[in-house]
């Protein structure tokens, strides 16, 4: 049986997704599904990086620490039920724009929407909320279903960008003159 998600009216969501600010602080089994999800070989690998080794107590540290800089917003993607799905977050604030990085580290749950869901529910909340302009982001060229989900998510593509190794990045954005909110936000 499902247990009622207890959340924040203030909380951005969308569809089946709610996202829990960092701020609120992350449980013991949250914290330890953002940190396996580095540590997958899967993941890093789409995000360019190799599985982290470090443990538990230094991850902590370490992304305490990035929050604490402030130019960073993270999130706790919670499912229907208020289960542990991944993390999402905005980087790189600057002025009216910044970049959305988001981890699903929930792998039985990909390709069922959750990702595109939340990153709606974050762009709600960052053109409504946060009053940015544009959000923009990079995934890899080869990353077919991350491009389609966020072309779905409003995105559009804007550039690719050569990587060492032969790779290369999409480069994609939405300003918030495009947004057409489609969670009831902006």
């Amino acid at each position: 049986m499902a247990r009622p998600l207890a959340v924040a009216p203030d909380w951005p969501h969308c569809g089946r997704v709610t996202l829990k600010p960092f701020a609120y602080g992350l449980t013991a089994e949250e914290w330890r599904g953002f940190w396996e999800s580095f540590r997958d070989p899967e993941i890093a690998e789409w995000n360019g990086n190799r599985p982290l080794r470090m443990p538990l107590w230094l991850f902590k540290r370490v992304v305490q620490g990035e929050i604490k800089r402030g130019d960073r917003l993270g999130f706790v993607v919670l499912d229907e039920h208020g289960d542990w799905l991944g993390t999402l977050e905005l980087y790189e604030i600057k002025g009216r724009e910044a970049t959305l990085g988001i981890i699903l580290g929930r792998k039985d749950r990909w390709g069922q929407g959750y990702g595109r869901e939340a990153v709606r529910a974050l762009l709600d909340y960052a053109f409504g909320t946060l009053g940015l302009e544009r959000v923009k982001l990079r995934t890899f060229s080869h990353n077919l279903r991350a491009r389609r989900a966020f072309a779905a998510a409003g995105f559009r593509e804007v550039g690719v960008e050569a990587l060492p190794g032969g790779k290369q990045d999409t480069l994609m954005e939405v300003r918030k003159g495009e947004w057409r909110a489609p969670c009831g936000g902006g």
